[in-house]
């Protein structure tokens, strides 16, 4: 789908880490075996969170089988979820019908200005989006015409529309379809509703942190961005990725689901992780003053906010063991906040070194 969830095996632990890779290389395979070779490169993180999900739903394991060496598992043979499998069905549909809308907006987007013209690059798209619509027509309980008819419409979006969320609608609405679609192929429909909104937030927040991806890179080469297409700023897309994500938790909650260990720490953690890393990674001081930043400390702090503890630490032990924490005003690198000395301008008769009178 987008690619957004980056689950990391050190979180995961053996177990999860194992059926993980099940999903995804079974998957993988699917792909292989339903469209060609080729077709494994639609393979993603996202849409194996889709099986994950399917899984969660319907209760037990999913069906696995022994697969044979691959390179990407260093040759190794592994234990995958079968081809047949209901959420590995789903999940290949959407790869490939999320592929294939994407191959049509790279066309669209050459024919309307959006992006830099490159004729190589849109009759590359015109040749594989024409395969991948074929590929994705297949596909099981997933109503693929209606999700790619719905993003079909995002370059004529994007060239009329003035608020965020107009933009970022079919993405919504795409991955509402298939979210809603994994409580169809589990035989859960009271979980639809819920999955539907679910899925809402999680296509708008996909989209968003694509444009927060790509928000230099895309002024640089002149091509369309959302969020400077309608003013909005990073900080702000990433307050509204955030908002939707605690929607979503809560919409979790309410889900009916059977063993979701590794749906949560796929799919919530890793939507988690997700926003957390372009937080530290994007944001700065504003340009100007807050009307909360005290008067009195100076302005812009020499760190960017929402520093990690490992960034804290080297500016805390040079402040520390350097003494300056003892005889000058400083940032507290542990809270952020500019302080005063330590020995409050009264270093008894040692030095007098808060108050010299040398010259």
């Amino acid at each position: 789908m987008f690619g957004v969830l980056t689950p990391c095996r050190h979180r995961l632990g053996d177990e999860l880490a194992d059926r993980w890779r099940a999903h995804l290389c079974g998957l993988c395979l699917a792909l292989r075996d339903g469209h060609g070779q080729a077709a494994r490169l639609t393979t993603n993180t996202d849409a194996v969170m889709i099986s994950i999900l399917t899984e969660a739903q319907y209760g037990g394991a999913a069906t696995t089988t022994r697969a044979g060496r691959c390179p990407l598992r260093s040759l190794r043979t592994a234990t995958v979820v079968t081809a047949t499998d209901p959420g590995i069905r789903l999940a290949a549909g959407a790869s490939l019908a999320l592929a294939a809308a994407k191959a049509d907006d790279v066309r669209a987007e050459q024919r309307l200005g959006l992006a830099p013209h490159s004729p190589m690059r849109s009759a590359t798209a015109r040749v594989i989006g024409s395969r991948l619509h074929a590929a994705a027509s297949n596909a099981p309980v997933l109503d693929v015409e209606r999700i790619l008819h719905t993003l079909h419409r995002q370059p004529e979006i994007e060239c009329t529309a003035t608020s965020l969320g107009e933009i970022t609608d079919p993405s919504g609405q795409a991955c509402a379809e298939v979210f809603a679609a994994t409580a169809d192929a589990s035989g859960v429909p009271d979980n639809r509703a819920d999955l539907a909104a679910i899925g809402y937030d999680f296509g708008t927040i996909a989209h968003l942190l694509d444009a927060v991806d790509d928000y230099h890179a895309d002024a640089l080469d002149g091509a369309y961005n959302p969020l400077r297409a309608t003013g909005t700023e990073v900080t702000a897309a990433l307050a509204e990725c955030r908002d939707r994500r605690d929607r979503i938790t809560e919409r979790y909650s309410r889900l009916r689901l059977d063993d979701d260990r590794l749906l949560r720490a796929v799919f919530l953690d890793g939507l988690r992780h997700a926003i957390a890393r372009r937080m530290h990674a994007r944001t700065r001081w504003p340009a100007t003053r807050p009307p909360d930043f005290p008067d009195s400390w100076p302005y812009p702090p020499p760190f960017p906010p929402n520093r990690r503890f490992r960034d804290r630490l080297g500016p805390f032990l040079w402040t520390g063991c350097t003494g300056r924490a003892c005889c000058a005003d400083h940032w507290n690198h542990c809270s952020d906040k500019f302080t005063d000395p330590c020995c409050n301008d009264d270093c008894g008769d040692c030095c007098d070194c808060c108050d010299c009178d040398c010259t």
